[in-house]
């Protein structure tokens, strides 16, 4: 099978918005506040000119501390096989998902190698990691069962995981294999997989 990556081709066919801002610093910083003393004379300027700073300093600090604190970490997403099965971009608009080592990634960006009709389409909506360690596309390849690889397909797989698909496509979840244990438990071993340097690079 023909392989794609940033410079030639793997079987990894390859590639969040926050909320909305907080007001202007000091908008409707007055409400509610009542009237306030007049202030006469130099010493009155000079007093509401200190006041206004003050009342317009305030919600600036507020805002530049919520501005620059560090975003919650999103929830980790579980997906089963009947749910990842419907992300198998055959319907147009839907994202497009692909697991390996039951990591889920969004491959939606590479619609042209994950699309419907496209080559490798055959990959997504399920965790085709043998598939991806042997470069197949052999309907029986099409799983998570890692069993009987070889070493070099083993690193082929690792290669490929690192430096194809946590490099060009965001992680969006793990299948339950990934978090669960056989027994429905969760996996007290389980880690997310971090993407410190996710980038998305050009298919080509």
């Amino acid at each position: 099978m023909a392989v794609e990556d940033s410079h030639q081709q793997t079987p990894g066919g390859q590639e969040d918005d926050r909320g909305p801002g907080l007001p202007p610093a000091g908008a409707g910083g007055g409400a509610g506040r009542g009237p306030r003393p007049a202030l006469g004379g130099m010493a009155g300027g000079a007093a509401r000119v200190l006041l206004a700073a003050l009342l317009g300093a305030l919600p600036a600090a507020a805002e530049r501390e919520l501005r620059f604190r560090p975003p919650a970490e999103a929830p980790v997403r579980l997906f089963t096989e009947p749910e990842l099965a419907r992300y198998d971009g055959q319907q147009e608009g839907q994202p497009i998902y692909l697991a390996v080592k039951g990591v889920v990634f969004d491959v939606t960006s590479g619609k042209e190698f994950y699309g419907k009709g496209a080559p490798y389409n055959a990959l997504v909506g399920k965790d085709s990691t043998r598939g991806v360690a042997k470069m197949s596309l052999d309907p029986a390849d099409l799983t998570h069962d890692i069993t009987g690889l070889t070493e070099e397909e083993l690193k082929s797989l690792d290669d490929i995981f690192n430096n194809v698909y946590k490099a060009k496509y965001p992680i969006v979840g793990y299948t339950s294999r990934r978090i669960l244990n056989e027994d429905g438990s969760p996996n007290l071993d389980f880690k997310p997989e971090d993407q410190p340097h996710f980038n998305i690079k050009d298919e080509f």
